[in-house]
């Protein structure tokens, strides 16, 4: 097969077998040997520059996927060398990687000093999940809604959407606000097709309006300093507000649950430094400090 692709981008054997660095004889001989098994002639050799048949041509993309699909085999297997540098690459929508993971990392470092992890920022958890599933990354970290978890996640953390209202906003005299009551109100949003923007919007539409959103933003700095500034209302989770004094915040009716998990690819076999991810992952979500620090 890998004679086949080569011999199709180079049009000649000879420069073939030199950048195959095998014999001219031994190209020729696994080229009839692959139309042999085939059953259909794929090189054209009536001219000095070799050519592929209409069937060659068509066979030469099949070829050239299952080249590619070797080639990600064999990469996914190194993870289980023991020699194999242990790099873990997670990523995580800004929201999270800013708030709730710098800690789990700092210890993760700490008890598994061998093992890296490589941390890389989307824009959201729809791209992080893709990725994922595409197999660029180990691990994702992402907002769900508050279901039952599949056997390829594992949730970190429970959570709920709080209503954030500039300081002399007329709803802080409430203790709680219904969403219903939101729609005259300007939204500030993430942008179109992350969580926060699906979750919030579809809320809204489920109590009967469209909101009006003035601005979308992937700055979460943005949005809040907006909201600050009395030019919108915004609806964010619990864990990344609460500490905040340049707005108001106020439970919302009804409420918008959501989680964090951790997330990985159906597709693949844990290797054994992604199981100490997880079982590490386990560990600190039960932890006293854990629990207190995002109430859970």
């Amino acid at each position: 097969m890998e004679y086949f692709c080569t011999l199709a981008h180079l049009e000649n054997f000879t420069r073939t077998a030199e950048a195959l660095h095998v014999s001219q004889p031994s190209v020729t001989k696994a080229i009839k040997s692959l139309e042999s098994e085939i059953g259909l002639m794929l090189v054209d050799r009536r001219q000095k520059r070799v050519s592929l048949t209409m069937e060659g041509r068509a066979f030469l993309l099949h070829a050239e996927e299952i080249m590619q699909a070797v080639e990600r085999a064999e990469q996914d297997m190194l993870r289980f060398r023991p020699d194999a540098k242990r790099t873990v690459h997670f990523g995580l929508p800004p929201m999270l990687e800013a708030y709730l993971f710098p800690d789990f990392f700092t210890k993760f470092t700490a008890a598994h000093p061998d093992i890296n992890l490589d941390v890389c920022e989307y824009v959201d958890s729809v791209e992080v999940r893709a990725k994922v599933e595409e197999g660029l990354l180990d691990f994702g970290v992402v907002l769900a809604p508050t279901v039952k978890t599949h056997r390829n996640e594992m949730a970190v953390l429970k959570d709920k959407m709080e209503l954030c209202l500039p300081l002399d906003h007329p709803l802080t005299a409430r203790e709680h606000v219904a969403v219903a009551d939101l729609r005259r109100e300007k939204f500030i949003m993430q942008q179109p097709n992350t969580y926060q923007y699906d979750t919030v919007y579809r809320s809204c539409v489920e109590n009967g309006f469209t909101p009006e959103i003035l601005l979308c933003t992937s700055q979460l700095k943005t949005i809040k300093q907006l909201v600050a500034n009395s030019l919108g209302i915004s609806i964010l989770p619990d864990f990344v507000t609460r500490s905040e004094t340049i707005f108001a915040r106020r439970p919302l009716v009804p409420e918008m649950e959501i989680q964090v998990n951790l997330f990985w690819s159906p597709q693949k076999r844990l290797s054994e430094t992604g199981r100490k991810v997880v079982s590490f992952m386990e560990e600190y979500t039960t932890t006293d400090e854990f629990r207190e620090r995002f109430r859970q």
